[in-house]
């Protein structure tokens, strides 16, 4: 089947009728906005003590705290919940922040109420709903705009939660970091925009390629895993389409194995680091050897940037950019949620 035209922006117009696309490169506008453009809240100097956090959230808002914790778990005891129940050592000395755009999210509110009955300390990011509402009980909140697909607010999300690290002292100040990310993202939007031809354009080239294909996502080490996992949810959510993750080295011990069966529908794509530890590096070229003997194709992406904050979501905005072309290719609309709409109105 021959895939439709990425060049001709006609088709863009044809299936991003909600605007998808607007919403995914608002990232270094979502950075300046939550980041730079907000106060601390005077209700900081009641979070005191605070020896681990919690960071409860799902589905688009919970990746935000899997980033979080690669960046700064090594600071700070990081957990991210993503469930309706918590573990029972929660205490005074927890910060928990209760993550959910909408402020509605089932799992999370759900959360929230158990939150209050272990005393922990809690603070909220998000867009309204019931979070917003029971913020009005003293709880510290950082609010963000709504109107956005969940998945395309990760600028909201990720750095209102930062700014809460920060304000709480939890972190050193970040804004020489951020601002080097934000660069970085304007930067990489130049490269792979719906302007750019296909031929310049690496995000309409990795599309095409993994067009009608089943992704199979290794991120080369752990720190690098919420990119993999994130560009598997992306291309679920935006293109419609199958896709699974996995990391180094966990995969060398159960999931190569699975390779053997040389499905035709599957293409693997590492997402790489060019400053690999040699553990790693070994690891992934003896796959690689592996799929080159088999006559396996596969795809490397590789982060850039001067930070692991820019290195995360340079490669951010290329797999969001990636799977938005795949839906384009796929003849769908990227901003819809057909299922999951029918499932929260099910249950």
């Amino acid at each position: 089947m021959t895939a439709i035209n990425l060049d001709y922006s006609g088709n863009f117009n044809r299936f991003d009728t909600d605007n998808m696309y607007g919403q995914i490169i608002s990232l270094p506008d979502q950075i300046e906005e939550t980041y730079f453009n907000q106060e601390p809240d005077d209700l900081t100097r009641f979070y005191i003590n605070i020896k681990k956090i919690f960071i409860c959230g799902m589905g688009g808002s919970a990746i935000a705290g899997d980033i979080i914790k690669c960046l700064f778990e090594e600071k700070i005891p990081i957990q991210v919940i993503k469930d309706y129940n918590l573990p029972n050592y929660i205490d005074d000395s927890t910060l928990a922040i209760v993550c959910s755009y909408s402020g509605n999210t089932e799992e999370t509110v759900a959360c929230f109420k158990t939150l209050k009955n272990y005393g922990a300390q809690i603070a909220m990011v998000s867009s309204g709903g019931i979070l917003k509402h029971f913020s009005s009980e003293g709880y510290l909140i950082k609010m963000i705009p709504g109107g956005f697909q969940p998945r395309a607010a990760i600028g909201y999300l990720f750095f209102s939660i930062l700014r809460i690290f920060e304000d709480l002292k939890l972190i050193s100040n970040q804004k020489i970091n951020v601002k080097l990310t934000q660069l970085n993202l304007r930067n990489k939007f130049k490269l792979i925009s719906k302007d750019i031809q296909t031929d310049t354009n690496l995000a309409k080239q990795i599309a095409l390629k993994i067009y009608k294909m089943i992704p199979v996502i290794y991120s080369s080490n752990p720190k690098l895993y919420p990119l993999a996992y994130r560009f598997k949810c992306q291309l679920n959510e935006n293109a419609k389409s199958h896709a699974f993750s996995n990391t180094f080295s966990e995969m060398n011990h159960n999931e190569i194995e699975g390779w053997e069966s040389k499905n035709p529908n599957l293409i693997p794509i590492f997402i790489r680091d060019y400053k690999e530890e040699d553990k790693y590096l070994n690891r992934l070229q003896a796959l690689k050897d592996v799929f080159k003997n088999e006559k396996i194709d596969y795809l490397e992406i590789y982060t850039d940037g001067k930070t692991m904050m820019g290195k995360m979501f340079s490669t951010i905005l290329l797999c969001d950019m990636i799977s938005y072309y795949l839906a384009i290719l796929n003849k769908v609309n990227p901003s819809s949620i057909n299922y999951i709409d029918y499932l929260k109105k099910s249950i």
